[in-house]
């Protein structure tokens, strides 16, 4: 199989299957909450694919086909857009789901730029600490946001995006492992 941006290199099919449940759980749960708010059908359609992308993206980067893939060599031709998004920075840097969330849903301006600088930050942190320290770093990252996300008003049935894109981007993707093969 080739190498894919979301499973990684050569996962299994249970790899794949866990992945993609988290991403339907996403999706239904996000349906769920946007139909009892009464969303439009563009809101439900961009809130569904948000979920799903990072629902899923929480259990695929956490693989381990996705570790050997974003930490070991680009199994890809070396272009600039490739090398950017196998860096755990620029993977992370990509992820602007909060803005498009905040812009879409009405939030608060800084609400969307506040979770993804405080993603994006996260990743910094956790690239920069001792291999030993990364794990600890990103539980600390996390738990501090999902700790603070409960008194940070967000638009209405997307509380939940904060923790779960931190969850993807801060401790399932930017922890460095050493996969078992």
């Amino acid at each position: 199989m080739k190498p894919s941006w979301f499973f990684g290199v050569d996962p299994t099919r249970g790899e794949r299957a866990l992945a993609h449940l988290a991403g339907a759980f996403g999706v239904a749960a996000t349906l769920g909450i946007g139909l009892d708010a009464d969303w439009t059908w563009w809101r439900l359609l961009l809130a569904a694919a948000l979920a799903y992308d990072l629902a899923g993206g929480v259990v695929a980067n956490g693989l381990d086909s996705a570790k050997r893939f974003y930490h070991g060599p680009l199994p890809l031709p070396p272009t600039r857009l490739n090398r950017f998004m196998h860096n755990e920075i620029g993977f992370a840097a990509a992820h602007v789901q909060p803005i498009i969330v905040g812009l879409a849903f009405g939030a608060a301006w800084w609400w969307g730029p506040l979770w993804y600088a405080w993603a994006l930050a996260g990743v910094v942190f956790v690239a920069r600490a001792p291999r030993r320290l990364a794990r600890p770093a990103a539980l600390l990252i996390v738990l501090t946001g999902a700790m603070l996300a409960p008194s940070i008003p967000a638009p209405e049935g997307l509380a939940w995006l904060p923790v779960v894109l931190l969850l993807k981007l801060v401790v399932a993707h930017a922890v460095p492992e050493r996969p078992s093969r």
